[in-house]
């Protein structure tokens, strides 16, 4: 059975693919989401770089976006103070502002239409030429001037009329992005996606999905009445959640999604997994775990653990949101025809995923190469903050280590001229107390010429202290 949980919340609102009742996709959306990837942008360009291959586009977000040459799709002029329509490919990160492409795409439940192409695509999934050549001769007929179509899977089955419908759709939103393009006349946002509820209904409702079920009225109502209106068959399939328990929670999908935030994750072989985050990639490392000790082959045991993993691995991938450069590395096999069989196992899981996924091959040193589009937050940016205390790292300075600050820096102080008074130390509690040990006392006496008074502060980190005169 295959169901969508779509908890919506003033804060948050998150969707759930189960598939018997597995977690299986997870998309958030925050009501303050600053995501911008999707969105369809008049820019003006600021600064041509060839020796970057590119050039940095005024989009009017206060931060200059980057367009690579290799994404240009129009031939004309591309000067600085030219305006050119761009879509947000990957966002922003702390050091770098958002990609942009001039390929812009819209897409609909059944087709998507390429901005500045003529090329119409029927998805190679359909193979009934018959119904290929009525698909193909419909995006003909209502493809709008300037844009192409790519049809999608699902229209194989749906009648030309709702086909035509969702085409109709694609041309009006295109036509009035084109129309405003025009009209505007400095960097501002043009089009972006509609919201995750709208999201739910036309990307993952489908024929095989048994149900949609919405813990929200106002919710459910204007996805019902959308449905009704533009996909009658799955309306009935869209319910409404007024149990008293919480959603997430009757599914058993809160436990599921707590486990994504783990750094290890145990695999049904007996290994795990263990997941580290970088600014530039993601670091997948496979270890045998509790099967180490068992009677079994190193290569078997190897072979029978990597693709437990291979298959965890792509749907952590998913679930994460983790995009960009991800790096795997695998416990060592010596035969060729197992690391093929795995890269294929890899390959065909990662064409599951709704999201761009593709696997580069496997290194010398065994690490295997993947790349995932960027199209949203990684999960834990959604529910957590960089601690204050480590910034970030992972790591607190050790009670040792912040004790010898201290006195390093009474003793800077100390060389600058004599203290005249006693000295106070205000600092972390285990700091201070660390301290109050009669060697480190005595050290600090020799070090000020004076008694030395400790308080110590539970509430206070480690780095943090004061030296002041009483």
């Amino acid at each position: 059975m295959k169901q969508l949980l779509l908890s919506v919340r003033a804060e948050i609102s998150t969707l759930a693919f189960l598939d018997n009742g597995v977690l299986d996709d997870l998309i958030v959306e925050s009501s303050d989401d600053e995501d911008i990837v999707g969105r369809v942008y008049k820019g003006v360009i600021k600064n041509v770089v060839p020796p970057l291959n590119g050039m940095f586009v005024d989009i009017g977000i206060g931060r200059n976006a980057f367009l690579r040459t290799k994404d240009i799709v129009l031939k004309q002029p591309h000067t600085e103070g030219s305006s050119i329509l761009v879509q947000v490919e990957k966002d922003s990160t702390e050091t770098k502002g958002p990609l942009v492409t001039e390929k812009v795409s819209f897409a609909g439940r059944y087709a998507v239409a390429l901005w500045g192409s003529e090329y119409i695509g029927i998805s190679k999934k359909i193979r009934d030429e018959s119904i290929r050549s009525r698909l193909k001769r419909y995006a003909a007929e209502i493809c709008p001037s300037g844009f192409g179509l790519i049809v999608r899977t699902a229209a194989e089955s749906i009648s030309g009329e709702v086909f035509k419908n969702d085409l109709m759709s694609l041309r009006h939103m295109a036509e009035i992005v084109t129309r405003r393009f025009k009209l505007e006349k400095g960097p501002c946002l043009l089009y972006r996606d509609g919201d995750l509820a709208v999201k739910s209904v036309r990307d993952y409702l489908s024929d095989d999905v048994d149900s949609l079920i919405v813990d929200d009225q106002k919710t459910w109502e204007r996805l019902h009445t959308m449905a009704q209106d533009e996909l009658p068959a799955y309306a009935e399939k869209i319910k409404l959640y007024d149990n008293k328990d919480v959603l997430f929670s009757k599914f058993h999908v809160k436990e599921q999604m707590e486990a994504l935030f783990l750094r290890s994750v145990l695999l049904e072989s007996g290994g795990s997994l263990v997941i580290d985050y970088t600014e530039a990639l993601t670091v997948i490392d496979v270890n045998s775990g509790s099967f180490r000790n068992k009677n079994i082959p190193h290569d078997e045991l190897a072979f029978l653990i990597n693709k437990s993993a291979a298959h965890e691995i792509v749907r952590q991938i998913r679930l994460r949101g983790i995009g960009g450069i991800i790096i795997i590395d695998f416990i060592d096999m010596k035969k060729t025809e197992e690391k093929e069989e795995l890269l294929r196992i890899l390959q065909r899981e990662a064409g599951k995923d709704r999201v761009k996924t593709v696997v580069c091959g496997m290194t010398s040193l065994g690490l295997v190469e993947m790349t995932r589009k960027r199209t949203s937050h990684r999960l834990w940016e959604y529910y957590f903050d960089i601690c204050p205390y480590c910034h970030g790292n992972g790591k607190v300075l050790s009670v040792k280590a912040a004790a010898e600050r201290i006195m390093e820096d009474l003793e800077s102080r100390r060389k600058a001229g004599p203290f005249k008074d006693e000295i106070e130390i205000r600092c972390n509690k285990e700091v201070a107390d660390f301290l109050k040990s009669a060697d480190l006392r005595n050290r600090l006496f020799k070090i000020a010429g004076h008694a030395v008074s400790l308080e110590g502060d539970s509430m206070i980190g480690r780095e943090i202290y004061s030296i002041l005169m009483k």
